[in-house]
């Protein structure tokens, strides 16, 4: 909508969209320019006596993450009114409502009857007394417009005037300051306090101060929400808050609102659960208020993205919208995932964690409905009971966690053996967070199960990568004494703890390792002397170089000269590419300086923006992953893993919402302000409610069994579990002393209804057995049989030298001396985008070409410009050529194919196939060529050069398919015009 309507939105019809990392990154230096700015700003420095340094600058990143919602709460009216007047309706709510309006007139009656000493004895009764005074002057303040000094009384009545130890048993009005005590704890005391001894009461100053921040903190955010503005407009660039924002501008624009209200006959929009209100004034903006125009497909209680803005209640609401407009809600409650068996058993798991009854004030609470299942029984070979617990024990969570893994290892295995796990890619490990996967990871290491890790830690927490960001700070900053120590201590240095020690403490004062590397390394091994050496000689060849070359190449001249590729050859394949996806996002950032460059990664780990691992063949693994990611697939066995692990409940840095407002607590003050309390309290309320929609989430995503693994902490007669699994365990009637007494044993759990579970708590000192179909994975392999990949180094002939290379990497310099890009960058360009099947018009093309073109090394934007334009081109002649349309029509197609064959003793060929595509009978190889060809001698030559690679081609393809295929040479640049070439 915006590139249709550029001018009217105010936007450069060519904008790029800033990725995450890329925004978080802007982000984080407008926040520390507008920080900078402030401090020399008379207005606004007071603002530092409230925050220290690092809370202030996470306080306007969190709201210029949230610019929007900033963004909409000014324009709602007075920041500072709007608290108020919540904090005055909840005090309000609590006066008059029920119990305590009966429960203050109970004690008046008696009071004025005359019948409160005999009926609470004198203690008491004077209790009683000075409670219905502050109760009244409570009311009294409130009335006259001051919330703060209300909530002071009401405090003041729960600290002095509610204690529940004197007076007479069956007292009257003791039953009365028991129910007022009861709500006060359960309505007030969250956010007010009062029950806790080191509890602050109200205080005007610290109210008043509040205020006077919270004009400072919005200016400064302004400040900061110009310095991101101006970054991205630099770049051409918007962000996905700049799409939504714009489009609602765009939208209430009524000759643009119309264009798309005739372009558009109807709308269907999927996982509406997880929108916002902004996303639903679009979708209200192009449909109108005709009937039959919108059909929106969701499920509130799989609504689990509240983090990144989503609102359930604009779901549920919507949907009570249309009903009420004489629309039609659909319920679809028949499942294909999970069996009865299964379904039957959530039935009794979920709904005392969901709840079953809808509450009209709490839309954010989803209860639990019931669904039925297509399958009436699990697959064949899946033996009840379908849920099981599975618990390690151990002194403290650090060490009953592992024990909860290796037990769960041991249990996976003995259901590998026994055949109700038909392959480790049945099962999947769901998580809460990614921080609980390292310890699962280790147990699966070490029984050799293959797994698979998907959106964990994050490349930039992977081992391989964090020591190789390590390398390049110590390499550009020597005098970093950390960074020296682990580049010292890096698998490609190697110097022993021992080496490391004696090299700082050779002589008294102890100097930095730079310095004593320097020095004549006496009292060192040998072997630590020749890795002193090295990695002097490491740092002194690539000083030169650094904030001189790009930090993608110059991260690549690391890679190359610490030969950190052999270090890793015989670990996991994974490790490589996660070198390689480093150097392609290094690409990307296209940065020269060291420092932004470590700058930007420490950003991305910071604000949490997810860069995931490369990616790798998941099938045969196990696969580890976050209930977030996991949502919308299936698996036959779902681990619940770590379910041990507890809420989080700390307090966010600040709160943002349309009932109380901005809320946040000045880290250097006192007290919190009673907004940020009261808003706190509300928004743990809807993490609650969320946390449940997880736990449903996760447990749906099971086709077979459902598996919950967690700990025990504590010692004998004195176990206990938290999270999910304290929940789960009291649902079941789990009696955990029974269960720890007995470690090893099966504990059959009756659920109610037949359904069933089990339980079983592993001894402590359980062994980890290794998956018998692993094999040794320490020795390496060995056989007299020809090599799958040919030596590194092999003595070529005149002919083979003289013939084409074949899927050459090229490590490309863009000096700007010479903008034409190199024509293997731009057929690698090309093939990329036919493979995923890109064409000029669909506008992920150019994004796709671009990438393709950084990770190739073209650092020069004329120069990648160039390229982009020239594929795109090249691109357009296929399309349109009636070649196309024949493949585009085929009976089945595969690009990019992989091939190795065997030439003879202890030979082999390896190499790729553009394209194989099936016709009928007839299968067809085509190698696509992007060489300039300006007549036809050109083209004869270009012919005779290909020739026979195009044949090998051809051979490799008979090997594969068991026919032989109809070669063709596709050249896209023959005088301006594809031309096909048939070989034979």
């Amino acid at each position: 909508m915006l590139r249709s309507h550029p001018a009217e939105a105010g936007v450069d019809p060519q904008f790029e969209v800033a990725d995450e990392a890329n925004a978080a990154f802007l982000q984080q230096q407008a926040v520390e320019a507008a920080l900078a700015l402030a401090t020399q700003d008379h207005d606004l420095a007071p603002l530092f006596a409230s925050f220290s340094p690092i809370s202030i600058a996470d306080l306007i990143a969190f709201l210029l993450r949230r610019r929007l919602d900033v963004g909409d709460l000014l324009q709602g009216g007075a920041a500072p009114e709007r608290a108020r007047q919540v904090i005055a309706a909840a005090l309000a709510s609590f006066l008059d409502g029920e119990p305590v309006h009966t429960a203050i007139a109970d004690l008046r009656q008696l009071q004025a009857s005359g019948g409160l000493e005999g009926d609470a004895g004198d203690k008491l009764a004077d209790q009683v007394r000075a409670l219905l005074a502050e109760f009244a002057r409570a009311g009294t303040f409130l009335a006259q417009g001051n919330p703060i000094a209300s909530g002071a009384a009401l405090f003041t009545i729960r600290r002095e005037h509610t204690r529940l130890n004197i007076g007479r048993k069956g007292s009257q009005a003791k039953d009365a300051v028991r129910r007022i005590r009861d709500v006060y704890e359960a309505r007030l005391e969250p956010w007010l306090g009062g029950g806790k001894t080191d509890d602050a009461p109200p205080d005007e100053a610290v109210e008043r101060r509040f205020v006077e921040d919270l004009h400072r903190v919005i200016a400064v955010h302004g400040l900061a929400t110009q310095f991101y503005r101006r970054s991205l407009d630099e770049k051409s660039s918007l962000d996905f808050d700049d799409l939504e924002a714009n489009t609602v501008r765009l939208l209430a624009l009524p000759e643009v609102c119309q264009v798309w209200r005739t372009e558009l006959a109807a709308v269907l929009i999927d996982e509406f659960q997880d929108t916002n209100e902004r996303q639903r004034a679009i979708v209200e903006a192009i449909c109108g208020a005709s009937p039959g125009r919108l059909f929106v497909v969701g499920d509130a209680r799989q609504s689990i993205y509240r983090f990144r803005g989503a609102d359930v209640t604009v779901f549920r609401r919507t949907g009570a919208e249309i009903t009420a407009r004489g629309g039609e809600a659909i319920e679809l409650g028949l499942t294909f995932r999970a069996h009865a068996g299964l379904l039957h058993i959530l039935d009794r798991l979920l709904p005392p964690v969901m709840g079953t009854s809808d509450d009209p004030d709490r839309l954010y609470a989803v209860p639990y409905s019931p669904m039925l299942s297509e399958r009436p029984h699990a697959r064949k070979g899946m033996i009840d009971p379908h849920l099981e617990f599975v618990l390690g024990m151990g002194r403290t969570a650090e060490d009953a966690r592992p024990r909860a893994a290796a037990a769960l290892v041991d249990r996976l295995l003995e259901l590998r053996e026994r055949g109700d796990i038909c392959a480790w890619d049945d099962v999947a490990l769901l998580f809460r967070a990614s921080t609980g996967f390292a310890a699962y990871e280790d147990a699966l290491e070490r029984a050799q199960i293959p797994f698979v890790t998907v959106a964990g830690a994050g490349v930039f927490e992977r081992p391989e990568v964090r020591d190789l960001l390590n390398l390049l700070q110590a390499v550009s900053d020597h005098w970093d004494d950390t960074a020296m120590a682990g580049l010292l201590r890096s698998p490609v240095i190697g110097m022993t703890d021992a080496g490391l020690f004696q090299l700082r403490t050779s002589v008294e004062p102890p100097m930095p390792f730079w310095i004593a590397l320097q020095e004549p390394l006496e009292g060192l091994s040998i072997d630590d002397k020749l890795a002193a050496r090295r990695a002097r000689s490491l740092i002194d060849s690539l000083t030169p170089l650094v904030d001189r070359l790009p930090v993608a190449t110059l991260l690549r001249r690391i890679v190359d000269m610490s030969e950190y590729r052999a270090a890793l050859a015989a670990s996991h394949h994974r490790y490589w590419r996660n070198l390689d996806k480093l150097l392609a996002d290094a690409h990307k950032t296209e940065l020269v300086r060291v420092h932004i460059f470590l700058d930007y990664i420490r950003t991305i780990r910071d604000v949490g923006a997810r860069e995931g691992e490369a990616p790798v063949e998941a099938e045969g693994a196990v696969r580890l992953m976050t209930i977030h990611k996991a949502k919308g697939l299936e698996f036959p066995v779902v681990v619940l893993a770590d379910a041990t692990r507890r809420i989080r409940d700390m307090p966010e840095i600040a709160y943002l919402g349309l009932d109380v407002g901005l809320a946040f607590n000045p880290d250097r003050q006192g007290a919190r302000p009673l907004a940020y309390g009261l808003a706190r309290w509300l928004d743990s309320q809807q993490v609650v409610a969320e946390e449940s929609r997880l736990l449903y989430v996760a447990s749906t995503r099971a086709q077979e069994k459902l598996i919950v693994s967690g700990h025990l902490s504590g010692s004998a007669g004195a176990w206990r579990a938290a999270g999910w699994m304290d929940q789960l365990l009291e649902i079941v009637g789990c009696d955990v002393d029974e269960v720890t007494a007995s470690p090893g044993a099966w504990l059959a759990l009756d659920l109610g209804g037949g359904a069933q579970a089990a339980l079983r708590v592993a001894a402590e000192d359980a062994p980890v057995r290794p998956w018998p179909g692993a094999g040794l994975a320490s020795e390496w392999p060995s056989s007299e049989e020809t090599p799958l990949y040919p030596p590194l180094i092999e003595t070529l002939s005149e002919q083979e030298l003289d013939e084409p290379e074949e899927d050459v990497r090229r490590d490309w310099r863009a000096t700007g001396e010479r903008i034409r890009p190199p024509a293997a960058v731009v057929g690698l360009m090309v093939h990329r985008a036919i493979e995923a099947r890109l064409f000029p018009g669909d506008a992920r093309l150019p994004r796709e070409l671009e990438s393709v073109a950084l990770v190739e090394g073209l650092v020069d934007r004329r120069q990648r410009e160039a390229a982009v334009s020239e594929a795109s081109v090249l691109l357009g002649r296929l399309r349109d050529h009636s070649l196309w349309e024949e493949i585009s029509s085929a009976d089945e197609r595969f690009h990019e194919v992989p091939y190795t064959r065997s030439l003879g003793e202890r030979h082999v060929e390896s190499g790729v196939i553009d394209l194989l595509y099936r016709r009928g009978s007839a299968w067809h190889l085509v190698d696509f060529k992007v060489d300039e060809l300006r007549d036809l001698p050109a083209l004869q030559v270009a012919v005779g050069k290909y020739r026979r690679q195009v044949e090998r081609y051809t051979q490799a393809a008979a090997t594969l398919l068991g026919v032989r295929a109809l070669p063709r040479l596709v050249f896209l640049d023959y005088q301006g015009e594809v031309r096909v070439e048939p070989v034979g």
